[in-house]
């Protein structure tokens, strides 16, 4: 099965393509969430959508199942080792909740993230768990930030740290978009490649806006002179 864990700015763009990819009865939507008003200007729904559940909204819409769990954490759903984890939360409690699955259990995980015009995704096979391939060695944070779980009734995806950290629907999409391409080449086309090849697939990819940022400096600097 493919759980697709968080339904918000990346699970509803990656949703649809995944479920184009592979059997919509295989993907099983994961989220505790329930959908906005002020979800809409970034988030794959419609105003119909308002009110629902996250997850469930976007298994009417896809013919794929909603889990009944809420949000994710380790243990809440069975899983095995064929299994794949694709996590487009916005917080360190789930993504460590995932790593620890991944190690458990055996599956695989790819992970998508975002900020306001930058996207990265990134594969975790449990077997190179404490290497330099590994999301908690990267980035060490994930293992000791306790901020933003949304397991706590008074937080959502829709909380203070979205309100600070403003998302454009560019990057939620781009996001998706290179969890997408992680996966077809980790999942689909990996068993393609000899042995050696494999050991050059890229897991870890970044798109970024960097000459963007560079040219509103330069911008804002000469409006002020």
């Amino acid at each position: 099965m493919i759980y697709i864990i968080g339904a918000g700015g990346v699970g509803s763009w990656l949703t649809p393509a995944i479920c184009l990819l592979k059997s919509p009865s295989e993907v099983i939507v994961v989220d505790g969430d329930t959908l906005e008003h002020k979800n809409l200007n970034r988030q794959l729904f419609t105003e119909e959508d308002i009110g629902k559940p996250k997850a469930q909204a976007l298994a009417d819409k896809y013919g794929c199942v909603a889990a009944p769990c809420g949000y994710y954490s380790h243990g809440s759903i069975h899983i095995n080792s064929q299994d794949w984890l694709l996590v487009g939360v916005d917080n360190n409690p789930a993504r460590k909740a995932v790593l620890e699955s991944c190690d458990v259990y055996g599956c695989k995980a790819i992970f998508g993230a975002n900020e306001v015009t930058s996207a990265e995704a990134y594969y975790y096979d449990p077997k190179w768990t404490g290497s330099p391939m590994d999301p908690l060695v990267y980035y060490q944070e994930i293992s000791t930030d306790a901020s933003d779980d949304p397991r706590h009734a008074a937080i959502g995806c829709t909380g203070e740290a979205q309100k600070n950290n403003r998302q454009l629907v560019s990057a939620n999409f781009m996001a998706a978009a290179l969890m997408q391409h992680l996966f077809v080449l980790w999942h689909m086309e990996r068993n393609k490649f000899n042995r050696e090849a494999q050991a050059h697939l890229p897991y870890r990819i970044r798109q970024n806006m960097s000459s963007y940022e560079v040219m509103k400096q330069i911008n804002h600097t000469k409006t002020n002179e």
